[in-house]
């Protein structure tokens, strides 16, 4: 089984920060500027607020966004990803999720997916094992409430190739 190195997600084990401030110049350009902290240097609002308001004043673009990131980083060793069947990151299963009330969809995708959650040697996701209907059951209560699974479907490198879409 792979290994998980990242630490709990805490305040107490968290290893970087970061605000980032999005900009755009009057030709429409974007432009992303972040500050990167250890721990939770930039997780207090009031200091990314204030930085916010101290760099719109020096530059000419519009600060039309700012976001924050936690980071709770671990080993990035591969040692610690399995070897078998689909363990590519670009091998993945598409999950599509869709809001009719808000006109949108979003497509988060499990890459490199356990052999479990996939029907056999086949390149079908398996949408009734334990694992992936415990993911998909948390990514509906917690972060995609509202939308509803509209399909998964099977892909390398994010394409969509000619696999079944399941439903």
């Amino acid at each position: 089984m792979a290994t998980r190195t990242a630490p709990a997600v805490g305040a107490l084990t968290m290893t970087k920060s970061a605000a980032s401030l999005h900009l755009i110049d009057a030709s429409g350009d974007l432009h992303a500027e972040s500050v990167y902290a250890t721990g939770d240097g930039l997780g207090d609002l009031a200091a990314i607020e204030a930085l916010a308001a101290d760099y719109q004043p020096a530059t000419q673009t519009s600060l039309w966004k700012v976001t924050q990131t936690l980071e709770w980083e671990g080993d990035a060793d591969p040692d610690n990803a399995d070897v078998g069947q689909r363990n590519s990151v670009k091998d993945g299963i598409n999950l599509l999720f869709k809001n009719i009330a808000l006109a949108k969809s979003q497509t988060p995708r499990v890459v490199a997916p356990v052999a479990a959650i996939m029907q056999g040697n086949q390149d079908i996701p398996l949408l009734s094992d334990a694992i992936l209907t415990a993911l998909i059951t948390e990514y509906l209560a917690n972060a995609l409430v509202g939308y509803s699974l509209s399909s998964a479907q099977y892909t390398e490198r994010r394409e969509r190739g000619n696999n079944p879409r399941i439903k």
